[in-house]
């Protein structure tokens, strides 16, 4: 075997694949499994970098790490209440959902919102939610729902 990486469009491939085949099989129900997707990487990558309880803070350094890696072009976040919109430019797993919608189906998966929803809870001990993806402008605008403490 070489030590060559393999290509990202081979990757993507292997992503849609599974993904779609998971959708074929559980529906609207695989996206609430697949809300760990990446849970190794935040442990290793992000989650010793994250310094503050501030959710803009926080994006901001998924954002760097997902830079650094070569995942993502850009991510900024707004925040509405309970309602965290997260745009994400460049990433490189947007031709999966490209495909995605190609194929009829809503995406459903999302690793840099995964970070940030992972943040939250191991951060804030909160449970938060991918509600909704969507792909605007060469960018993909997801939707997260923060949900309330529990006493």
């Amino acid at each position: 075997m070489s030590n060559e990486t393999i290509s990202k469009d081979y990757a993507n491939d292997m992503i849609f694949e599974l993904e779609k085949a998971f959708w074929d099989e559980r529906g609207k129900g695989a996206r609430f499994r697949l809300t760990t997707l990446g849970r190794d990487f935040f442990r290793t990558k992000c989650s010793p970098k994250i310094q503050s309880t501030e959710i803009a803070d926080m994006v901001k350094t998924i954002e760097g790490v997902l830079k650094e890696s070569g995942i993502i072009g850009g991510m900024s976040v707004q925040i509405d209440g309970r309602l965290l919109r997260v745009r994400i430019e460049g990433c490189a797993h947007r031709p999966v959902e490209e495909r995605m919608i190609a194929k009829e189906t809503q995406p459903f998966a999302c690793l840099p919102a995964n970070m940030v929803v992972m943040a939250v809870y191991d951060k804030l001990d909160r449970q938060a939610e991918l509600a909704e993806i969507k792909l605007v402008d060469g960018a993909c605008e997801v939707l997260i729902v923060l949900f309330d403490k529990k006493p």
